[in-house]
Formats: C-alpha cells, structure tokens, sequence
C-alpha cells in the first residue's frame, strides 16, 4: 500500500507440511491521525505484529505491541520468538485446557516475551473457539459481553493549546473519565491541566518520568487541579520511593511497568495506599496471564484497570474485554477502543471503538453470539 496510506511490511511464518493448524505472521505500520507523546516516548504510526493461525476454514487472530520502555521487545525480538516457537505452540496445543498447562510450565519463557507470546496465545484462543462454534468467554468459562463498558479519555503530553482542544472534544462526545500524560515542564503541564473541562475525573500518567520523589511532588505543588491517581511516576520497580509517595501526595499509584506478572505484587503489600494494577494483554502476556494477574491483584485488595497500548487495534480491545469478564468487581477504568479514531487503519471490520459518551455497546458487536473473538478479518488485506 502507499505510504500515506498506510504501510504493511509483509513477514510470513514457516509453516510445517504435515500441521493441522499452520502460523504465519505480519508487521503492521499505519499513521496515526496525530502524534501521541508522553515522557518515554513519541508515535507518529502504529507498531504491531499480528499473528494468523489457520486450521481448514478457520482462522484465529492475535496482535503483540512490542514496547521496548515496557517489557523490553521489539519488532525483531517478537519475530525471533514467533520463528523459534510459533509453530512447534501450534503444533502442541489441541484444546484450552493444553494451553492453560503449556502456559504455566513455559511461564519463564513467557516472562522474557509477554508481547510476543501475547499475539500467539490470543490467536490460539481465538482459533479454539471457534471450531468449538463458541465466543471466547464460553470457552474460558466466563460470562458472555453484554452490556456497556465505558472507556477513558486519553490525552498525550501535547501542548496547553491543543490539549484543551482535543479535551473539549472529548468531552461534546460525552466523556467524563481522563487520564493525560504528564511532561517535564511543571508550568507547562499547569497550563495543560487547567484547559481540562471541569466536572471530569482525572488522573495522570508520568510514564516513570522522575528518579526523585521531592521532584515529583513539587511537580503537583502549585497545581489547582483535583488529581486522583498517578500512574508510574518514578522509575520502573522503585516499589520504596512509590510507597513514600503515595503517602506524602495521599494520591493512589497505578502501576503498569512495574507490574509485568504476578511475582510484583507481594511488593505492594500496603493495602492502605490503595495501589491499582494497569493490566495490559500485550505486556501481561495474554489473556490467560492477564486474567491470572487482575484476579490476584483484587484477592490483594487492589482496583484494576483495563489498559491499552497507543495504536493497537481492535484484536486487543476485545482481547481485553475478555479480561474484563473474568473480575469480580468491575475495572475502574478502561483503556482503549479507539480503533480508526486514532490509526489509520485497523485489521477487522468494522473497526471495534467507542461511541457516544466513551461507551462500546456489546449489544452493537453481538460479540455473544459470535464464535471466538468475533471480529471479521481479512487475511489478503494483511498478509
């Protein structure tokens, strides 16, 4: 495809001749309709693998966001997975019951590859339950999608101007819930954060900008705005410095890098500080592992939210409500949706966002009577 269109690199997996299920692969680059920026990085395009599994008439589906300043991969390192591992994956796993064991005994393998192993396992799901004719959450045993799941407001770290612009958009759709990145100009970020609507609830991502706390705090010393969470402020794993924080701003701490599996949360053992968990597919290395880390994460008294990567497609969204029905207490929040509001292009259609007021309708995908994920892809657009 042209550039300005949108470009996909073509990558195809090795296939082997006797397989019932074959893998193959493609690395997707689309423009974004505008640049997203927060401390640790800038996005001018989406970065995603996406992964095929094929069985006869079906086909099952799955995207990796490889995020060096996350989990440590990028495009390559998920490639070289998917070459070492892909097909001899295909090859073993024959029902969910075979995946949830491969997942547990390969569980080192999948720390080192969270995002990689997420697009393999989601397309595995996926492929299994359709040849079973179900939805995704039959197959895992969860409650069917019904209902209506709203979704927050996400600003980059752009300027006041532009930051009240897409602030007041967001809010004549009807959105009440934001959460904007932070930069390291104080006074600029006060100016960014006094553009916002009023009557909203807002939290902020630091994106593990400061190695200081005192840095941080004199950050929101002059800052008028109501706050409720902040989400990674100090570097990643500094579980000492978030503690002290969380207790001198009295704001609760939403962890997302450093909160890569389950091993992190006996670190966060305060319940009182009202620690939250920023659970992401692609960096939890699944749906199973997400599911596995957002229920121990509620056991320990923790909230939940639903996060997303900047330019992953719909594969991930509904990947994640999928997650999302396996809580026992609702997310808090949601990431995500925002399909080709934000890129270019996306892999299914129609594309899989949110509507009026930030709300996905799951009445409008009929993702409950859908086998698997329920999204329609076609394969010649990717591969």
């Amino acid at each position: 495809m042209l550039e300005g269109l949108g470009r996909m690199d073509r990558q195809m997996g090795r296939k082997g001749e006797n397989m019932t299920m074959d893998i193959r692969w493609a690395r997707l680059v689309f423009p974004l309709r505008f640049n997203f920026k927060h401390a640790a990085a800038k996005r001018s395009k989406s970065s995603s693998i996406l992964v095929e599994v094929k069985a006869g008439p079906f086909r099952g589906y799955g995207e990796a966001c490889p995020r060096p300043y996350v989990t440590g991969e990028t495009e390559e390192s998920v490639v070289a997975f998917l070459e070492k591992y892909g097909s001899e994956w295909v090859k073993s796993v024959r029902c969910i019951e075979t995946l949830r064991n491969r997942v547990r005994e390969e569980e080192d393998l999948i720390n080192k590859n969270p995002a990689a192993f997420s697009a393999l396992e989601v397309a595995l799901i996926d492929i299994l339950a359709q040849k079973q004719n179900v939805p995704v959450e039959t197959l895992l045993q969860l409650p069917l999608l019904k209902g209506h799941f709203q979704y927050s407001a996400v600003l980059g770290d752009s300027s006041p101007l532009k930051t009240c612009a897409l602030a007041c958009i967001y809010r004549l759709i009807g959105f009440t819930d934001y959460k904007v990145k932070m930069g390291s100009n104080v006074e600029r970020d006060h100016r960014r954060f006094e553009s916002l609507p009023n009557n909203i609830r807002l939290r902020v991502d630091a994106n593990n900008l400061y190695d200081d706390v005192d840095k941080c705090v004199n950050h929101f010393k002059d800052n008028n705005r109501k706050i409720w969470a902040i989400e990674e402020p100090l570097r990643i794993g500094d579980v000492e410095g978030q503690t002290q924080l969380a207790k001198l701003m009295k704001l609760r701490i939403i962890l997302d890098e450093s909160l890569l599996t389950k091993k992190e949360l006996p670190l966060y053992e305060d319940s009182s500080l009202g620690w939250i968990a920023n659970v992401r597919v692609s960096k939890n290395g699944g749906i199973l592992r997400s599911i596995e880390l957002a229920q121990a994460a509620q056991e320990r008294g923790m909230d939940v939210i639903l996060g997303a990567h900047v330019g992953e497609t719909s594969l991930l969204t509904r990947a994640a409500l999928t997650v999302g029905q396996a809580l026992k207490k609702p997310a808090i929040a949601r990431e995500g949706a925002f399909g080709k509001i934000l890129v270019t292009k996306d892999i299914s259609d129609p594309s899989l966002r949110f509507g009026a007021r930030g709300i996905v309708d799951a009445k409008r995908w009929n993702f409950a009577d859908r086998p698997g994920l329920g999204l329609s892809v076609d394969p010649i657009e990717i591969f």
